[in-house]
């Protein structure tokens, strides 16, 4: 099973107007379930992945006895005992080993579940971040989607508008947010 995410956003006005683009949008994707079958559960164990938005994501959910996939649960972020690991201990080609630019706050505060930057203000020159991080922040989306067969494997294929993800946030005098986002 592979599961792809597709980025759709480069420059956008929020619902307060605020104009923003988009330089860095990165999160990470844990706790994937495949949905299948007449809604059998299927979780794809102990895979993570850092997903830039920037480009499409492809993550490989490993074999399973599927005949119909009919969606995906996933969480936004890296569940609690991970997130308050020393990411030094993975491989260098984990999802959670260091990255530059970092997607590690610190042991205490864990990972960046996500880390959106760029510029807004009307004439895109302020600079925004916002970098989602606390334990508070771990959440699971499902999303119903259809897996299309290829060959020997099956693809489920979604395409992700980030145009919502600064709703009800001002950005046009700029925001530098590190921490808790409600």
């Amino acid at each position: 099973i592979r599961f792809r995410q597709y980025y759709i956003l480069i420059f956008s006005l929020n619902n307060l107007n605020d104009n923003f683009n988009v330089s860095r949008l990165e999160y990470y994707v844990s706790k994937i379930t495949i949905i299948h079958d007449g809604g059998m559960l299927t979780p794809a164990t102990d895979v993570y992945a850092l997903v830039d938005a920037g480009s499409t994501t492809n993550i490989n959910l490993g074999s399973y006895n599927i005949v119909s996939v009919e969606g995906i649960k996933f969480s936004v972020g890296v569940d609690t005992p991970n997130n308050n690991g020393d990411p030094t201990l993975w491989p260098s080609s984990h999802p959670l080993a260091p990255k530059s630019p970092s997607m590690h706050w610190g042991w205490a505060a864990g990972y960046r579940f996500v880390a959106m930057e760029g510029k807004s203000g009307g004439s895109l020159n302020t600079v925004y971040e916002i970098h989602a991080l606390g334990n508070q922040n771990y959440f699971e989306q499902t999303i119903m989607a259809i897996g299309i067969s290829n060959g020997s494997q099956i693809e489920v294929n979604l395409e992700a508008d980030y145009s919502d993800a600064i709703n009800n946030i001002s950005v046009a005098s700029g925001i530098i947010s590190h921490g808790d986002i409600n």
